[in-house]
C-alpha cells in the first residue's frame, strides 16, 4: 500500500503542475506493462448520435439498395453480408444500402420505441493498426441517419481520434443493461467513439480462435471500459479516462499484454468478468463514485476508512474468479 500511495500522491502533484517526489520503488511489486494496453475509453456502448435514444439494433430485415430487396442480411466476421437478386453482395458493393434500427426512449414512462432509417455512404478496410491479432479482413462503415426534424440525412458517428465517422458491424447486441443479447433478429454497428467497437479495436474479436472464449473476453471488455462495476449498465467513468488494460488469455494470448514498467501514477484498478468487475481496489473517479458503487455492490468495493479495499493485485483477483481475464490500471481521478 505504500507504493500505491506514492503513486497515488504523484498523480495529484502531476495534475496539478508540480513535479512529483522521488521515491525508491519495488520492480516486483510494481510489475508494469507495456504501451500496447495504454487505452482511452469512453462512457457510450454503440456511440452513435441517438439524440437520447437507446439503441435496440440494426434489423437484419427491411434492408434495400436502389429499389431491390436486400436478404439474408448477416455479418461474418466483422463485414455484413446480404444478397441482392439472387447474387452475394459485401464490402463496397453495399454503399448505398438502407437499413433499419430499433430503438428506445427509456426517460419516457413507459418507454417509448421508434424506427431508424440509415444509409451506408461507404466502405472501407479496417486499418491494421487496430488489428492486434493481424486476423484481417473487417471493415469500417460510414453511415448516415435519416432525422425527419431536419429532413435531412445526418452523421450517425461522432469523429473520432482519427477523424472518420465510422462504424465496426458485430453480430450480437447489447441492452441497457450492458448485458450481451445473442445474435438474433438485430446486429450492432458500433461506431469507433462507442466502447463495442474499442474494446473490438483492442484485439477481442468476438470469433476469432485460439485465444479462448473472445465472445466473453470482448462483453467482459466493455464493461472495464465503461467502468461497469456493477454490471448493471450503469457507467462510472467519463469520455477520455486514461486505462492500463492487459489480458491473461491461453493460446496464443494475451492480445493486450502487461510489460515490464507501469504508467507513472498509475494504481491496480479491479479484475473483470462479463459481469463487471470481480473486484476493485478503487474507482478511477475517486471522489464522485467510490460511495457510490461501494453502495450498489459491496462484494466488490468496500467502503473506504479502516475497512480495507477487496483487492490490489491479479493474485487477489483470481482468488476469487479464478476465469477472470481481464485487468486494468488506472489514475486515481479526483
Amino acid at each position: 500500500m505504500r507504493l500505491q500511495f506514492c503513486a497515488a500522491l504523484c498523480a495529484v502533484l502531476c495534475a496539478c503542475g508540480l513535479d512529483p517526489p522521488i521515491t525508491e520503488t519495488d520492480t516486483v511489486a510494481q510489475a508494469g506493462m507495456n504501451m500496447q494496453g495504454m487505452n482511452m475509453q469512453g462512457m457510450n456502448m454503440q456511440g452513435m448520435n441517438m439524440q437520447g435514444m437507446n439503441m435496440q439494433g440494426m434489423r437484419l430485415d427491411g434492408a434495400s439498395m436502389s429499389g431491390d430487396a436486400l436478404t439474408n442480411v448477416r455479418v461474418e466476421k466483422g463485414e455484413v453480408v446480404a444478397e441482392r437478386n439472387g447474387a452475394t453482395v459485401r464490402g463496397t458493393q453495399l454503399v448505398g444500402a438502407h437499413l433499419h434500427a430499433d430503438v428506445r426512449n427509456l426517460d419516457a414512462t413507459p418507454p417509448t420505441t421508434a424506427t431508424v432509417e440509415y444509409r451506408i455512404t461507404a466502405v472501407q478496410p479496417e486499418d491494421s493498426k487496430y488489428d492486434p491479432t493481424k486476423t484481417g479482413k473487417t471493415f469500417l462503415y460510414t453511415l448516415e441517419q435519416w432525422v425527419p426534424d431536419a429532413g435531412a440525412w445526418q452523421p450517425a458517428c461522432p469523429a473520432d481520434t482519427d477523424g472518420r465517422r465510422v462504424a465496426i458491424p458485430l453480430a450480437a447486441t447489447w441492452d441497457e443493461h450492458g448485458d450481451r443479447i445473442p445474435p438474433g433478429p438485430r446486429f450492432t454497428f458500433g461506431c469507433t467513439t462507442g466502447v463495442i467497437a474499442k474494446c473490438y479495436r483492442w484485439g477481442y474479436r468476438p470469433w476469432v480462435t485460439g485465444y479462448g472464449d473472445l465472445t466473453a473476453m470482448h462483453w467482459t471488455c466493455t464493461r472495464l471500459a465503461r467502468a461497469d462495476y456493477c454490471g448493471n449498465g450503469i457507467p462510472h467513468t467519463h469520455d477520455g479516462t486514461w486505462v492500463n488494460v492487459w489480458d491473461n488469455l491461453p493460446g496464443k494470448g494475451p492480445i493486450q499484454k502487461h510489460g515490464l514498467l507501469p504508467p507513472l501514477g498509475m494504481l491496480f484498478e479491479a479484475g473483470w468478468n462479463t459481469g463487471g468487475a470481480v473486484c476493485l481496489s478503487h474507482a478511477r473517479w475517486l471522489l464522485d463514485d467510490g460511495p457510490k458503487i461501494a453502495a450498489v455492490c459491496p462484494d466488490r468495493l468496500l467502503a473506504l476508512g479502516l475497512i480495507p479495499l477487496v483487492c490490489d493485485t491479479v493474485a487477489e483477483v483470481l482468488g476469487y474468479d479464478n476465469n477472470a481475464r481481464m485487468f486494468d490500471e488506472t489514475y486515481l481521478n479526483l
